[in-house]
């Protein structure tokens, strides 16, 4: 019970009631029909698509999930509403207002459903990416809704993005340090102007083709400095080390960060294939209005080129300086 309202299945009859009495019944399996109610005997289509819905809510009301009609949906409609209406405008799918209420519903069932996070800026982008390829209502709001919980859903909450934004620091500091010195004594030491990148998955850093492109090596996660490939290119520079040392010293691979993902990579690539024009900029107004222009510019092959690379040589380095710890 929750609310005023009953939900309740047994093995005789399903129902789902409210406040007057008024609902739905699914009677007996035996067949018989029974006054006010649906016969399920034969278990057709139609019946076994009710049960299926009534099964959702009834899983919610067993968590004790309320759900805030009064102050969370207002204030999430219009918040949604405003996002939406900007929403790939000059994209020709969601040129079309059918298109629209796509992701305007989505994004209201998926906030509804999640008042733990609800509703954020962004994840409009996120999404139109599912449905400028799906084109499924349906099939995007689950895609969309495994894609937060698996990889997204921490990004929009503010310390996990600072956090974030810390490796994005620390990464360059290992790589570039240099430049990584520069951002440090100018204005833009918080390197906050890596938010919208990490946030929106650099969508609005490429043409919408290239940012699906960008989006799907993301979702891959094929370059993580815990996944194969990345043990294997440490394995390959543990080796090489070895035999340049006559086999006397041998480091493991303990030094690499596995929360530096390949998204902070992408990141410093953009940084490094720009670095000349970076030290250039003399103040933050200049240095923002710099990236900004980059916007749907960059060359995407050369940027997942040059991340892939700082990738390999992050592995190599951490290698090498394990053999310098341990170097007696």
């Amino acid at each position: 019970t929750d609310g005023g309202r009953e939900l309740s299945t047994d093995s005789e009859r399903v129902s789902f009631t409210d406040d007057g009495g008024r609902g739905l019944q699914l009677g007996a399996r035996s067949g018989k029909k029974a006054e006010g109610q649906w016969c399920v005997g034969e278990w057709d289509r139609d019946d076994m698509v009710l049960l299926d819905i009534l099964e959702f809510p009834s899983k919610i009301y067993a968590n004790r999930q309320r759900v805030d009609v009064e102050v969370a949906y207002p204030k999430a409609k219009r918040i949604i509403l405003r996002d939406v209406l900007r929403t790939d405008r000059n994209h020709p799918y969601f040129s079309n207002n059918k298109n629209l209420r796509k992701v305007h519903c989505i994004l209201m069932v998926y906030a509804l459903f999640h008042p733990e996070i609800g509703y954020a800026q962004g994840m409009n982008d996120i999404l139109a990416r599912f449905l400028a390829v799906m084109d499924s209502e349906v099939d995007c709001y689950w895609m969309f809704c495994n894609y937060m919980e698996r990889r997204k859903r921490s990004d929009f909450l503010e310390t996990t993005m600072l956090k974030k934004i810390d490796f994005v620091k620390r990464l360059l500091s290992e790589l570039d340090p240099d430049l990584h010195k520069f951002f440090q004594e100018s204005e833009c030491c918080d390197m906050l102007f890596c938010h919208r990148w990490l946030l929106l998955d650099f969508k609005r850093e490429f043409k919408f083709e290239d940012s699906i492109r960008m989006f799907e090596v993301l979702s891959t996660q094929y370059l993580e400095v815990n996944s194969t490939r990345a043990l294997v290119e440490a394995d390959r520079a543990i080796a090489r080390e070895f035999e340049l040392d006559a086999g006397l010293v041998r480091a493991g691979r303990d030094g690499m960060n596995c929360d530096f993902t390949f998204d902070l990579f992408v990141c410093i690539a953009i940084l490094t294939l720009n670095r000349e024009s970076i030290c250039l900029t003399t103040d933050m107004a200049t240095l923002y209005g710099f990236l900004n222009s980059l916007s749907s510019k960059m060359s995407l092959g050369g940027v997942l080129a040059e991340a892939e690379r700082l990738f390999y040589k992050y592995c190599q380095c951490c290698v090498t300086r394990g053999y310098q710890e341990v170097d007696p």
